[in-house]
């Protein structure tokens, strides 16, 4: 099917409800939170906000430190040294469950910011409940003040771009809440305990990407999406692709780009730069963003990493893509089951 194809098919509802545990599942990591070795008495002080009459601070004590966030455990540098040559066709399969309504083609909504008109992923149920496959996207707070983009890929795993992530802090966070919207989490939010990947800093890279597993398993209630790679360019060539994304002209709200092409592919062992025209919106927040095909699972091609100028070839965004890719989220789906 082509773009228009699936743009104009029917959506697909519905056939279960989502069962109880799933749903209460679906709620915010929100804090304060408590780090102690014994599960704390709470006998927590509290003083009141300067300048803010009425409103008050928890205090805790040395042995039970409250946190606004949940920290990470473990972080997993890999080079290209360290890596097996990844295989150049490969995939990964995704997941709908039979309560997620489907839409092939995200249908879009106006909004006005700034005096410039905007379309975002309207919503199909109440309050920006999106359907699958655009509810897998989601908005990433990092702990050292990046924000980006990530998708579901798993029942626990999420796939972003890897200069989002804190690496080398020894106390870190990254928080994923998926189909996020001005502050609204419809589907709740989870902070990672692990991720795996690149340091690529702020280089432009094919290998700009880490897979990270949740806390909680949003992706059981969810759904994700699959992922894929070719080992012939033209495969590339001859598909036309979807990006989403949190770009900073959105405020935060969600951004969808149809119809890409790729304009060239570079070899990045392990993975691929995908090069795409260059687009307004997409842009800083959108890093980590999937590059997806619809009509193929859905499954996810790449994830974006920003812009590059190349040689004497135009300015273009650049997607890391390729084995790479796929072979960090086989791991995850071997390694990190919930």
């Amino acid at each position: 099917m082509t773009l228009d194809d699936l743009a104009e098919a029917a959506p697909v509802p519905a056939t279960e409800d989502m069962p109880g545990e799933l749903g209460e599942m679906l709620h915010a990591h929100s804090g304060p939170f408590v780090r102690s070795a014994a599960r704390p008495k709470a006998e927590f002080d509290t003083v009141e906000v300067p300048g803010v009459p009425g409103t008050w601070r928890i205090v805790g004590d040395d042995r039970e430190r409250l946190h606004t966030t949940i920290p990470g455990r473990e972080q997993t540098e890999l080079t290209a040294a360290d890596v097996t040559r990844a295989e150049a066709t490969s995939e990964t399969e995704g997941y709908r469950p039979p309560w997620v309504p489907l839409e092939h083609m995200p249908r879009l909504t106006p909004f006005r910011a700034d005096g410039r008109l905007f379309f975002e992923p309207r919503a199909v149920e109440e309050s920006n409940r999106l359907a699958y496959p655009q509810r897998t996207v989601g908005i990433v707070l990092s702990s050292h003040g990046f924000r980006g983009s990530g998708v579901l890929v798993g029942p626990n795993l999420v796939l972003t771009a890897g200069h989002v992530a804190p690496w080398g802090h020894s106390s870190w966070s990254m928080e994923f809440i998926p189909a996020f919207r001005e502050g609204d989490r419809p589907f709740g939010s989870s902070f990672v305990e692990a991720y795996r990947g690149f340091h690529t800093g702020s280089e432009v890279s094919g290998k700009d990407y880490v897979i990270c597993k949740l806390y909680n398993p949003l992706g059981t209630a969810l759904g994700w999406m699959g992922t894929k790679s070719f080992g012939n360019e033209d495969e590339y060539h001859r598909r036309r692709y979807v990006t989403s994304g949190y770009p900073g002209s959105f405020g935060t709200r969600p951004a969808v780009e149809f119809d890409l092409g790729v304009r060239d592919i570079d070899n990045d062992s392990p993975g691929l730069e995908l090069e795409f025209a260059l687009r307004a919106d997409v842009g800083p927040g959108w890093s980590g963003g999937p590059l997806w095909l619809p009509a193929e699972g859905p499954a996810v091609a790449g994830v974006y990493s920003g812009r590059e100028t190349d040689e004497l070839d135009p300015r273009r965004h650049v997607f890391g893509g390729g084995g790479g890719m796929v072979d960090l989220v086989k791991f995850g789906l071997a390694n990190w089951r919930p």
